[in-house]
């Protein structure tokens, strides 16, 4: 892969044909069988010493493949191309899995967001449930499918993890299922209050902010926006919610946009894209644009992934921060929850992890000279964050919690 460009990621999963449960009982019954030809003799006795070698071993083969059921963990994603946050938290999963001597299946739709594709996936893990000993799933189109995924569960049998997004009311989880991740609303309201403050650190008065976001986790938009209201008088907000996580359209979109200010003399200060594939198509789109109303434009995204940061350590662009949800936290967290179903203890049914943000060198030392300032005044000295990192805020402001 090479940084900065787009890449179709193409994932087939090989079915080998390894004998069902029948088959292997019938392969240990014909060798018990020569066995005991060949302890008691009979006329069948000169042609199973004969295979007695072979019987052998396939029944060493057949008790090899009964004992390793049930040593797969499943992964149901709801998307893959171009969704390089999911990559990583596919890579991280596999380590963890790995060294609890489990092995993973992935699974994912041939188009992303495909409702009726993730059904079929999860009817066919059903079919074959006792191979896994649990499971991750990254639901879509959740209003939809919501009866489906109480089925599947019930189905099933083994405990189930939903994470990205959250699929029921608390009191409404099956037994056997969890939420663990980071909620749609943190990400957004935080994104928010980094808008917020910057452009109160940068004393910009009323500020002209594009919203370039999806369809899916609708609540990121809706919680920035709530937030920026709440905090910032005379804010200008326009929401683009046709982009769908791809880099190409965002880029298209903000092209569109910033036209449309050059036309009417206008500007834009701000870019909050709720997702890293669109940041980087929003600074693709600035890049090839000389415009005076993106000369102080600042680009925020949601999830963290490493060119991202890079790009933004790099202070070579105008995306200046984005909302980190670590997908190694998550794997480790989603684990610990399902072992902790496994071994029949008490679970929590929601564990909600804290995002965080990642800023440039420049916005860090600006809010260093504003703790710095802050502490001369009250004499109190604050805790320094590491480098990069603002940890997310209690937040003041805190958008009703809805399913996406």
């Amino acid at each position: 892969m090479q940084a900065g460009r787009d890449v179709r990621i193409i994932h087939k999963q090989n079915a080998y044909p390894w004998p069902r449960a029948g088959s292997a009982v019938l392969i240990v019954g014909t060798a018990v069988a020569g066995g005991l030809a060949l302890l008691y003799g009979g006329p069948l006795a000169p042609a199973v010493r004969a295979w007695g070698v072979p019987l052998a071993v396939m029944a060493c083969v057949a008790v090899a493949l009964l004992r390793s059921r049930g040593k797969r963990v499943f992964l149901v994603t709801s998307a893959f191309r171009q969704k390089y946050w999911v990559a990583g938290l596919l890579q991280h999963l596999h380590g963890v899995l790995d060294r609890n001597g489990l092995d993973l299946v992935f699974k994912t739709p041939e188009h992303d967001y495909d409702a009726a594709a993730q059904a079929h996936n999860l009817r066919r893990l059903v079919r074959s449930r006792r191979e896994y000993v649990g499971g991750i799933v990254l639901a879509t189109e959740v209003p939809r499918m919501q009866s489906e995924l109480v089925e599947f569960c019930s189905e099933v049998r083994v405990p189930v993890v939903f994470t990205d997004i959250e699929p029921f009311d608390e009191a409404r989880y099956p037994s056997n299922a969890a939420f663990v991740g980071y909620l749609s609303t943190d990400l957004g309201a935080l994104a928010g209050h980094w808008l917020a403050d910057h452009f109160t650190q940068h004393r910009v008065r009323r500020p002209r902010v594009l919203i370039v976001a999806s369809l899916e986790h609708s609540d990121r938009q809706r919680c920035c926006v709530e937030v920026l209201r709440a905090r910032v008088n005379g804010i200008s907000i326009v929401l683009e919610d046709s982009c769908a996580f791809q880099r190409s359209r965002a880029y298209d979109v903000v092209r569109t946009h910033v036209r449309g200010l050059d036309v009417r003399h206008g500007r834009l200060d701000a870019v909050f894209c709720t997702n890293d594939e669109m940041a980087l198509g929003a600074v693709d789109a600035l890049h090839a644009i000389d415009s005076p109303a993106t000369r102080n434009t600042v680009i925020i995204g949601v999830d963290g992934v490493p060119e991202v940061r890079a790009l933004i350590d790099s202070s070579t662009s105008p995306l200046r921060a984005t909302v980190v949800q670590d997908s190694n936290r998550l794997a480790e967290s989603a684990m610990h929850m399902m072992t902790r179903m496994r071994r029949g203890r008490v679970a929590s049914k929601r564990t909600i992890l804290r995002p965080e943000v990642h800023q440039a060198p420049s916005e860090i030392a600006m809010n260093s000279r504003k703790r710095n300032k802050l502490a001369t005044r009250t004499g109190i000295m604050q805790t320094e964050k590491p480098p990069g990192v603002q940890i997310g805020p209690q937040l003041e402001h805190r958008c009703n919690e809805t399913t996406d």
